[in-house]
């Protein structure tokens, strides 16, 4: 699911957690667990010479079981074991396990094909497939509650359903019954987030640098809880650390770009969008909140008619699409140029796309542009005094493929 971002709104200058999707609905972002973790043994090898040769060679399979069919086909086995009263105990305790990792795993492939029906756009299908896998993870604890895996895989499921509580629940368990997997503390940071429990974010992210110090999004992600903290200095640190662990990311520098632009640090963040841009021609974001700061700001020197305009119809061009955030900063780099007729066009539309937290900010600049006047952001001081409480989910999962939960 998934990566967050930190998106610099142009509304009335202040900055709102959104989803990095610019045009897509807002959601959290989840992200199974590493991949480059290595896979989980089903059974313990020292419990071998006490296991039915038939139940080994099942074990035997899990070795190049890699699709859902061959899953399906141990846990099938593994089904009629478990309640054969003629089997010994620890057949029916080995089957138990094995059951309980196939089923897991044929989660975990379920998610991964979700994901990518989502980037396809197909979401009933993937809604389809998570729900199976949310059905193999929780059937698969029944047989083996000890497994921190299944634990940290059904928290993705039911976070991605919206039920974060239970998600907590469910990662702290998995930290519970494995305290070093940076990734738990994260994800469960990620929905303390969700529900604006800051102060226990705050802690779970630090807990997960300290397990994995390299992780840049685990620094960006502490970014944005400081922000909502108001701690900006410490924010900002975090943000740069990001930029820096991530410097093949423009959606890193972006974000830092973003903090810096809302605590009126103009010159930083000119700079920085530009640096975002180098890393990423194509990053829209980039672009938007690089024009928004050309078109609005209120210190004259970081204002560029002609490049905020340029930038601005650059997003509509990489995104193929007229979405209200989009249409709203072409028509503050319209309305700056002294087009204020063709500005008051673009808003209007702006204002019918826009969701109900939008419309009312977006119709006050439309009243600008209806009166031949231009929209500036307030000073640095009045931004972060007016500073929105709208959070948007930037919650991911562990690492890996990124998602956003619909």
């Amino acid at each position: 699911m998934k990566a967050t971002i930190l998106w610099l709104s142009p509304l009335l200058g202040c900055v709102t957690f959104l989803s990095p999707n610019l045009c897509a609905q807002q959601g959290a972002q989840f992200q199974p667990r590493n991949k480059r973790d290595a896979p989980s043994q089903p059974v313990a090898q020292a419990s071998e010479q006490a296991i039915s040769q038939d139940l080994l060679t099942v074990y035997g399979k899990t070795r190049t079981a890699s699709d859902e069919a061959s899953l399906t086909a141990i846990a099938r086995a593994c089904a009629k074991v478990i309640p054969d009263k003629q089997r010994n105990s620890a057949d029916r305790k080995y089957a138990s396990n094995l059951f309980a990792w196939a089923l897991n795993r044929r989660g975990e492939l379920r998610n991964e094909e979700a994901a990518n029906l989502v980037e396809q756009g197909q979401f009933d299908q993937a809604n389809s497939l998570d729900q199976q896998a949310a059905k193999d993870f929780e059937t698969a604890i029944q047989y083996n509650d000890k497994n921190w895996r299944i634990h940290h895989n059904l928290a993705i499921s039911l976070a991605m359903k919206g039920d974060y509580l239970r998600g907590i629940k469910e990662f702290s368990t998995a930290i519970d019954l494995n305290a070093d997997y940076a990734n738990s503390y994260f994800n469960r940071a990620e929905l303390y987030f969700e529900l604006s429990q800051f102060p226990q974010a705050l802690e779970d992210y630090t807990r997960a640098i300290a397990l994995s110090e390299s992780d840049p999004q685990y620094y960006n992600s502490r970014g944005h809880c400081r922000f909502m903290l108001e701690a900006y200095d410490d924010a900002l640190a975090d943000y740069l650390r990001a930029s820096e662990l991530g410097a093949d990311s423009a959606a890193y520098a972006t974000d830092l770009a973003d903090a810096y632009q809302f605590l009126g640090r103009w010159a930083e963040a000119n700079t920085t969008y530009r640096q975002a841009v180098a890393i990423n021609s194509k990053y829209p974001r980039a672009y938007q909140n690089a024009a928004w700061l050309m078109a609005t700001c209120p210190d004259p020197k970081y204002r560029n008619v002609d490049l905020a305009l340029s930038a601005a119809k650059k997003v509509i061009e990489l995104t193929g699409e007229r979405s209200p955030q989009a249409l709203d900063t072409l028509a503050a780099a319209t309305a700056a140029s002294g087009q204020h007729r063709d500005a008051a066009r673009l808003q209007q539309e702006a204002v019918q796309l826009a969701d109900k937290n939008e419309k009312g900010e977006m119709a006050q600049r439309l009243e600008l542009y209806q009166h031949g006047q231009a929209y500036l952001q307030p000073s640095a001081t009045t931004a972060i005094a007016s500073q929105t409480s709208n959070v948007g989910s930037r919650i991911r999962m562990a690492s890996g493929s990124s998602r956003a939960a619909r």
